[in-house]
């Protein structure tokens, strides 16, 4: 150690070289930042629309609070995070300082590690919950269901213990230079992939269950490609899954650095993308108001120029067969004065409606928010 120069000029490796300790401080609360701001829109939807929040808001909402004890702790540990990557680079010599140094980043690596993977799995709890009530009624995607159930809570305890049991004895992870022999090396490789590997499978196995039903909807292939893409969204965050276990492994040896950006940057898209699915029917339900406000303007400019148009309009009720007009009502002379109308549509019956009660919504739209609204429990 007496000959060591250190050499401050020397490049920094891996995700270090690009990114400094400031730039990363960024990445953890603007992220943070934009995951609080879908969270509250999530949660201000489904308040407005049930009156009540569902299991899944709840599941949600642990997410948060997860992630923002997970952005406090990084950032406490920056300090000792860029020490430690001075000195894996031999910017700075080895010291006294050392020991310290590596203890409070054992101490702080530890939880951090495992807030994100309970951020994690609170989301996948949430789509679990989300997508129960659709599965429910099926006894075998219900039998499915509760083995996802029961593998992502397996997963969740596996990343645990892949997190703990690197080294040997497990009290030696906050003991710096007593965890670092080949094994301990290849297990906390071993323990990054392994956790990686078992998030993108319980993903996949949650995003199945609901997949599997499109098939066996009566809807149009528009709307089940829409419900088949609201199905799908946690591939994004497998996208960033395999980003972030690309960035953080090099070679055999985690990047430190790689592994806290893109961990805070995994943790906050999968807030996000949790939010997302009662945002689908806010988004449709605003285009179809819009809809209906221009229709219904449309309308009442053509009916000013037709006084039968502006008395009586269509309703469409779904009837068995088509009912005659003297059936309706034996009184002619009232039929006339209350200008009945009635149209032969794939027998259907209709009655008259004042133009200000109508609603111009789509049937095949209605059918994809009846199935979102009983997912929900509304």
């Amino acid at each position: 150690m007496a000959d060591f120069e250190a050499d401050p000029n020397v490049p920094l490796r891996g995700s270090a070289s690009h990114v400094n300790a400031l730039g990363l401080t960024a990445i953890v609360w603007i992220g943070f930042i934009v995951a609080t701001l879908f969270v509250i829109l999530r949660i201000s939807v489904r308040w407005r629309g049930n009156g009540k929040l569902g299991t899944d808001d709840y599941w949600i909402l642990l997410a948060w609070s997860n992630l923002l004890t997970m952005a406090i702790i990084q950032t406490q540990q920056m300090e000792s995070l860029w020490y430690t990557a001075y000195l894996i680079a031999e910017r700075i010599a080895p010291d006294e300082g050392n020991v310290y140094q590596a203890e409070q980043l054992a101490r702080w690596e530890f939880p951090i590690i495992q807030l994100f993977w309970t951020t994690l799995w609170c989301i996948k709890g949430s789509f679990l919950a989300l997508f129960f009530g659709l599965v429910k009624p099926i006894t075998l995607y219900r039998r499915l269901w509760y083995g996802v159930v029961v593998f992502t809570v397996g997963a969740y305890i596996g990343c645990w213990l892949g997190s703990t049991l690197t080294c040997d004895p497990p009290l030696d992870y906050f003991k710096p230079g007593k965890c670092n022999s080949p094994k301990e090396r290849w297990l906390t490789f071993f323990g990054v992939v392994f956790s990686t590997a078992v998030d993108i499978t319980s993903d996949l196995m949650i995003m199945s269950l609901p997949l599997a039903l499109l098939p066996k909807l009566h809807l149009e292939i528009r709307q089940k490609v829409g419900l088949g893409l609201t199905f799908s969204i946690s591939c994004i965050i497998i996208g960033v899954s395999i980003v972030r276990l690309k960035q953080a492994i090099v070679g055999e040896i985690v990047d430190i650095v790689g592994l806290a950006i893109w961990g805070a940057v995994e943790a906050s898209t999968a807030v996000i993308v949790g939010s997302l699915p009662p945002l689908k029917a806010f988004l449709s339900k605003g285009i179809k108001a819009h809809t209906t406000k221009k229709s219904s303007q449309n309308y009442g400019n053509s009916a000013r120029q037709n006084e039968y148009n502006r008395y009586c309009i269509l309703r469409t009720i779904m009837a068995p067969a088509l009912i005659p007009l003297h059936d309706l009502n034996k009184n002619r002379h009232s039929q006339s004065k209350g200008r009945i109308c009635m149209q032969k549509t794939y027998d259907l019956q209709h009655h008259m409606r004042p133009v200000h009660d109508y609603a111009f919504i789509s049937r095949d739209d209605d059918e994809e928010a009846a199935i979102i609204k009983h997912m929900w429990g509304g």
